[in-house]
């Protein structure tokens, strides 16, 4: 029997894109560096600007006029460069992201080939063939022509990405060629961002989180990578933008003021601000590094969830900073938790909690449903500073907290409309009280909430007040954790004034095993620093409630109060565990 099979065409033809990263990333850091150099002569020019006292008359109004151009002038000039460099990053970051999409479209181009070669070798060498192996071959000719099309459709949008990404650069340099240019407003703003911000719902125009997502929808890819570039800032902190979009954004300006402020650190100009600036630069770096190298212990391939900054503000609280740091991916995770820190937390402890981060990860995977997981460390409200802090025994930063914590929430869930994760807010010490506020006064929107170590629940005395209703609830309380003691029990018992503590009785909530098997004798302040230990209980019960199943946790005995006396707490009498299936077994 004569047949043709028609053997589709190999194709596309395919080069990779041209350019060096790091010789760009060398470039942005030259950049940083002028911007620095612009904005001390400003800082400077400014500081020595009011002389009065050492002359006067027509020569001294005329040295202000003067210094006071020059201080605006080199300003402007400081936040053009920067802009440029900014765009040089993201340059950087994009064409590394294209390399690696390069190779991945030249692996799918190889195996088709390899596919192809054998079609024409088993053809070639066919005879005699029936009707079905006829049709079989022209099936496996049709799919691979498909397969073809497919990758070629994938390549076009490839190649695209790839010109915008060099537009971009093109049109941020041709932004501030000129003096006028680089000394204007917008300079070194190209015209498709700043076309793109002037948008219904754009960040920074007072819209909606679910605004800001359809803003962002709205915007073609190009238009996308340029307000990422532009506005680094406004994008990195924009709720209801996706996770991925933030952390791009915000890595763009962590890589500017690690360069910036690090080409100051080298010829010694920091002032006191930007060092700890710098320093908060630092640890955020460090705790992606964390992230981003995390593999899940033995998952084979190993399992590598990567990490996202999803909020970055060094200079927040007058240096104490503003972070947020995930472990997986928060716009796909089936199941996200977000772990709201406690007093004296400060943006430099950012490595330790992206430990913490990674450690409720494992568990929640470990001892899971095979649902996918993504554990945020977030720092976005200003802690009390000190345990004898007048702010820690008062509400009013948890109150303001809890107010940040509901909007970030919201933020989250408006970046997922259409697919909502099941989402977990754990708060810890004064961090418990600041989500008892998200979840009474703010409407919370999360599944699950739970409160460890807590020294009380703020405004409520009941579970049933929470957003997520009593059965929702969750606590966990070391019996020697001394911050713990501080919640409010009755008459006789009321040191902290942060309400009524969550893990009695008469709070109601569900309160889960957490004894640790290096608890001390008595009450301590270790204790209340172990939560998130490996093969701890409480990390098992916090990965059974972040995985969806609260309902599963080893159950302990409230707390209670007797009235004459101090409340008495049983778990302290109970022998702590680790390591132990279904107890405190979180890992691998």
């Amino acid at each position: 029997m004569t047949v043709t099979i028609n053997v589709p065409v190999a194709e596309p033809e395919m080069t990779a894109p041209k350019g060096d990263a790091g010789s760009a990333d060398t470039l942005a850091d030259t950049l940083y560096a002028v911007a620095g150099r612009y904005e001390e002569v400003g800082d400077t020019a400014e500081t020595l600007r009011p002389m009065s006292g050492v002359w006067w008359g027509d020569a001294y109004q005329a040295y202000q006029d003067a210094a006071g151009r020059v201080s605006t002038e080199h300003s402007a000039m400081g936040t053009t460069v920067k802009r440029v460099a900014h765009a040089v990053t993201a340059y950087a970051d994009n064409l590394r992201d294209l390399k690696r999409a390069y190779w991945e479209l030249k692996d799918r181009r190889t195996a088709l080939d390899a596919t192809r070669q054998t079609l024409i070798n088993d053809i070639d060498s066919a005879v005699d063939l029936t009707q079905a192996q006829v049709t079989a071959l022209e099936t496996r000719a049709s799919d691979l022509a498909k397969s073809y099309r497919e990758l070629v459709t994938d390549h076009d949008a490839w190649a695209r990405r790839v010109q915008d990404n060099e537009d971009l650069l093109r049109l941020t340099f041709e932004a501030a060629t000129s003096l006028s240019d680089a000394l204007s407003k917008d300079g070194g703003v190209n015209d498709t961002a700043r076309d793109a911000m002037t948008k219904p719902g754009a960040p920074g125009t007072g819209a909606t989180p679910e605004q800001t997502k359809s803003w962002w929808d709205s915007l073609s890819p190009a238009e996308q990578e340029a307000v990422i570039s532009a506005y680094p800032g406004l994008v990195g902190s924009a709720d209801g933008l996706p996770a991925d979009v933030r952390d791009q954004a915000n890595r763009v300006s962590l890589d500017g003021d690690l360069s910036r402020l690090g080409a100051k650190e080298d010829d010694g100009t920091l002032t006191p601000a930007e060092r700890k600036m710098l320093d908060n630069a630092k640890a955020t770096r460090d705790a992606l590094k964390t992230a981003d190298g995390y593999v899940l212990p033995g998952t084979e391939p190993p399992e590598r969830p990567g990490g996202q900054l999803w909020l970055y503000d060094p200079g927040a609280y007058e240096g104490d900073g503003r972070v947020a740091v995930a472990v997986g991916d928060l716009d796909t995770a089936d199941d996200v938790s977000v772990h709201i820190p406690g007093i004296k937390t400060e943006m430099t402890d950012v490595g330790d909690y992206t430990e913490n981060a990674a450690n409720l990860y494992e568990s929640a995977r470990y001892n899971g449903d095979g649902s996918t997981v993504a554990t945020m460390f977030w720092l976005g409200y200003n802690t009390p500073e000190d345990a004898l802090d007048v702010d820690t025994v008062s509400r009013d930063r948890a109150e303001d907290g809890g107010r940040r914590l509901a909007e970030a929430v919201d933020g989250m869930r408006a970046s997922r409309s259409g697919d909502p994760a099941h989402m977990t807010a754990i708060g810890h010490s004064y961090g418990s009280t600041t989500t008892s506020y998200a979840a009474v006064d703010h409407g919370l929107k999360v599944d699950d909430v739970v409160l460890i170590g807590s020294p009380g629940a703020g405004p409520s005395d009941d579970a049933s007040d929470f957003s997520v209703g009593r059965d929702h609830v969750y606590v966990g309380r070391n019996s020697r954790d001394a911050v713990a003691f501080f919640g409010d029990e009755g008459w006789l018992h009321n040191p902290g004034g942060l309400g009524v503590d969550p893990s009695s009785r008469d709070f109601g909530g569900t309160r889960f095993e957490a004894e640790s098997v290096e608890r001390g004798d008595n009450r301590n302040f270790d204790d209340h620093s172990r939560y998130f230990d490996p093969d701890s209980e409480s990390l098992y019960n916090l990965g059974r409630i972040v995985d969806g199943h609260g309902d599963d946790v080893n159950e302990a005995e409230q707390s209670y109060d007797p009235w004459w006396r101090w409340a008495e707490d049983n778990e302290g009498e109970r022998e702590p565990t680790s390591d132990v299936p279904g107890r405190s077994d979180t890992g691998q």
